[in-house]
């Protein structure tokens, strides 16, 4: 009998590829039509940030160039004042460190493909209704409510936020936790296109951001010279989606807040009123398998906000992680699925709480004098002390070190930056010889521990 994976997005399809890649029989069911075939409906897709544990996943099944030929180099932040004043930040502590923009759609639609080629069938237009672990059957809804059941040895769940594989595992399990926590603040996806020449009309190689306190405008550039432009807005209050009910209503928000970018985003109007309201939201659940017959994966498990740029990274680390303990104990499954649930459930409870600490970051402290002035010192630190201090951030995009190790070394971080610049307003005037001896009391016990070295990986 087959492994069977709900869920043809980015996880599921890059799970069939390493399963099978590992001699396994799989078939992936995805609710979905086939993407590849028909036009992706506009305001959906939100660019998406690959980094050091998504290019590892995928260069692990072989797949490194393939995804990097899709991609926009990203150095940094460019922060754009309200008069349209510019003030770049760097993400790393030199410029070979970056992110890459890249399409989610363009990566599904090169997943799938690669996982048909792997020899995978996909089976489109199928949703869940039940799962039947006594008797080894899934059963499925397909195309004019036809039913079907399908055997398997395993389920593996991939299904995004609103799993319906999660919810047939909770059943199944002594005291089952889930929950869904929404933030007030949706989203609705812009555009920036290229100018009349081709060329990008803000600068190509960084995520630029309109930080306004409670809502921030933000953009991501895409391969032919556009942007994608996403608005992240609370449904409520002063400045608000439900405030913006009108064309001059749309238009004034704008020239108030992100008049810069209004010249450059010709279908605004269409744009706004045409494309969906989206919800953000953090999906939390536990456990993450049942013995050894169903497992969970990615969004399915720990769905998070999207402003750490980590949501991909984490669920195709989770597939990394599932391919350790794979061949740590190979056909064990039950041992594969519960040490896997084991290591990874801290990491996306941790990066769950990042991101939504980085939405705080990104509205409201980027044009933040005091905010930037602690990431010019930490900047400074990473570079004077490569081996021993390494930003959040860093860690986090950069290295394959744990979520959960990076969200506790931030908070000592965040100690030793705090003692540093007490009554500090200029780099110059840091005692480097006190931050050199801080970093030895405070975070080399601490990194020792825990085993972690913090090399940049290097694809």
């Amino acid at each position: 009998m087959p492994s069977v994976i709900i869920g043809a997005g980015l996880v599921g399809s890059l799970l069939a590829i390493t399963l099978k890649k590992a001699g396994e029989d799989v078939i992936l069911f995805e609710r979905n039509t086939d993407m590849r075939l028909e036009e992706l409906g506009a305001g959906r897709s939100i660019n998406l940030i690959i980094t050091s544990r998504g290019l590892h996943a995928v260069k692990e099944v072989g797949l490194l160039e393939d995804v990097l030929a899709l991609t926009i180099p990203v150095t940094g932040r460019m922060m754009h004042s309200k008069d349209g004043e510019l003030t770049y930040q760097p993400y790393g502590k030199d410029p070979s460190e970056c992110n890459f923009s890249i399409s989610r759609a363009e990566l599904n639609k090169l997943l799938m493909t690669k996982a048909e080629e792997a020899g995978v069938e996909i089976v489109f237009g199928h949703s869940v209704h039940s799962i039947s672990v006594d008797k080894d059957e899934i059963y499925f809804t397909g195309p004019n409510k036809i039913e079907r059941t399908e055997k398997f040895e395993r389920v593996y769940g991939t299904d995004g936020a609103n799993s319906q594989v999660r919810k047939e595992l909770l059943k199944l399990v002594d005291s089952p936790s889930e929950s869904m926590n929404l933030i007030n603040a949706d989203y609705k996806e812009l555009f920036m296109p290229s100018t009349a020449s081709g060329e990008y009309p803000i600068e190509k190689n960084a995520l630029h951001i309109w930080p306004r306190g409670s809502h921030m405008l933000m953009a991501l550039p895409n391969l032919d010279g556009s942007f994608t432009m996403t608005l992240y807005l609370p449904r409520t209050g002063e400045d608000s989606f439900e405030n913006l009910k009108t064309k001059e209503d749309l238009n004034n928000y704008f020239k108030i807040n992100y008049a810069d970018s209004i010249p450059l985003m010709p279908k605004l109007e269409e744009d706004f009123f045409e494309n969906p309201q989206g919800i953000l939201g953090t999906v939390r659940a536990n456990p993450w398998n049942y013995s050894d017959r169903i497992c969970l994966l990615g969004d399915a498990a720990h769905a998070i906000v999207p402003f750490f740029g980590q949501g991909m990274n984490a669920g195709f680390e989770d597939v990394t992680c599932l391919t350790k303990h794979m061949n740590k104990n190979p056909k064990e499954w039950k041992t594969i699925f519960n040490n896997f649930s084991v290591e990874q459930k801290p990491n996306g409870d941790a990066i769950a709480d990042m991101a939504i600490e980085n939405f705080n970051e990104m509205s409201e402290k980027t044009g933040d004098e005091r905010f930037l002035f602690f990431k010019e010192v930490e900047n400074e630190l990473q570079r004077r002390f490569p081996d021993r201090f390494r930003s959040r951030y860093g860690m986090v995009v950069y290295t394959l070190v744990p979520y959960s190790y990076a969200q506790s070394a931030g908070l000592i971080q965040q100690e030793i930056l705090k003692e540093l610049c007490l009554d500090k307003t200029e780099v110059d005037s840091i005692d480097w010889k006190k931050a050199d001896a801080l970093i030895d009391e405070k975070l080399v016990p601490f990194q020792k521990e825990h085993g972690v070295k913090l090399e940049r990986y290097k694809h």
